[in-house]
């Protein structure tokens, strides 16, 4: 029978904006500071702009 985990809790994610003002979605977990996002942090966010929105044409 397969084992069955029940999931530690809920990632929280947000918005944050680079200093070109492009919007990522980060897990709040990987940021040290929301407001303050340095460029090794990015990494571990969604850039919006690259990501494929079906519904909206992409």
């Amino acid at each position: 029978m397969a084992e069955v985990t029940t999931p530690k809790g809920r990632t929280q994610f947000v918005w944050v904006k680079d200093k070109a003002g492009n919007e990522f979605v980060c897990p709040l977990e990987a940021l040290k500071d929301p407001k303050k996002v340095g460029e090794d942090e990015l990494k571990n966010c969604i850039d919006d702009a690259k990501t494929v929105q079906p519904f909206a044409g992409g």
